[in-house]
């Protein structure tokens, strides 16, 4: 499937983001500045390391635990997942500043998105390839007015309404816009070999999620480019992680961002330590969801802007109407 017209790292914004519209995906040469990138690489392998050793690692992406298989208490993962990076140390929260590559983001959700998930993904050797996916699978996709459809409640990764539409390149249907991009830096490169992400160029307007017995004809292609090589990514995208037939680790960095309006996979507002967030910037808050957007968000005053991670003492003092129950006697 491989074409020469298919995304090539770039330096140029303007480029990237013809990718991304035309594509899915862009690949951004240069995303994270290369002293940055080593120290990253070094912090990470460090802090998977300690993970492991107090046998805290999270780990899957073989054939004994299969790729999502969130069950921590079941063994015989390879691949090692790195959650909540925020947490994890400042030259996380460093990466978050680099426009570059949120310049590219915008093309895809506008101007105002939050953080839905910041972790790592190492591809070990040995480890085997994610099936095909996209990452809004959660977005119901548009309906006709009287057609059965499935409730929002239902739908999981792998139960949703499939369009019984074989020709996928069939441009005139109605599609689901993007409510998701994600950002992977590659911070020892990614190839085909050492297991770098599998994308399907242009499936961004297949309308559909992918289907393992309809798209059986349907080859990915590996997303390759150098360290501090950034693959952005419109959610709508048929991806997945590669299997690394090679010798060495593949170490990867994954920012996924969404629409204001949509809950993330990590909840910052519960889970961000406080001494990490004393020290964050207005900005940086914003892309964390720790904002009142619209009135939505809120724990109190709609017209607040920035919320505190401590629960809110206005509400912890009993109502007019607590102090009246309080006073009647008891039934016993």
């Amino acid at each position: 499937m491989k074409n020469k017209s298919f995304p090539q790292a770039t330096k140029s914004i303007a480029k990237a983001k013809l990718d991304l519209k035309e594509w899915g995906y862009c690949l951004l040469k240069d995303a994270i500045p290369t002293d940055l990138n080593d120290e990253l690489s070094k912090r990470l392998v460090e802090q998977a390391n300690a993970e492991k050793k107090q046998k805290l690692a999270y780990e899957d992406g073989s054939k004994e635990k299969k790729w999502g298989e969130f069950d921590n208490t079941k063994k015989g993962g390879i691949n090692q997942r790195v959650w909540m990076l925020p947490n994890k140390g400042r030259i996380f929260l460093d990466v978050l500043d680099m426009h570059n590559y949120t310049n590219c983001v915008e093309a895809v959700l506008g101007n105002k998105f939050i953080l839905s998930s910041y972790n790592a993904n190492i591809a070990k050797p040995g480890g085997i390839a994610m099936d095909l996916h996209t990452d809004q699978w959660w977005n119901p996709d548009p309906v006709n007015r009287d057609e059965k459809f499935l409730p929002i409640s239902s739908i999981t990764r792998k139960k949703f309404d499939y369009k019984v539409n074989k020709n996928v390149n069939k441009n005139d249907d109605l599609i689901t816009r993007p409510v998701v991009s994600n950002v992977l830096i590659m911070l020892n490169g990614m190839s085909f070999e050492n297991g770098g992400t599998l994308v399907v160029p242009g499936s961004h307007k297949f309308g559909r999620h992918p289907n393992k017995n309809l798209d059986k004809k349907i080859v990915p292609i590996a997303a390759e480019g150098p360290p501090g090589c950034a693959i952005i990514t419109d959610g709508r995208l048929w991806h997945g992680t590669g299997a690394n037939i090679s010798d060495k680790e593949r170490l990867a960095i994954l920012i996924t961002f969404c629409g204001p309006q949509f809950r993330p996979q990590e909840n910052y507002t519960l889970g961000l330590k406080r001494n990490i967030f004393n020290k964050l910037s207005d900005y940086q808050k914003e892309l964390l969801g720790i904002i009142v957007r619209n009135g939505y968000g809120r724990i109190g005053d709609p017209t607040d802007d920035f919320l505190d991670i401590n629960p809110c003492l206005l509400y912890t003092s009993p109502s007019p109407r607590d102090v009246e129950e309080s006073r009647m006697p008891s039934s016993a």
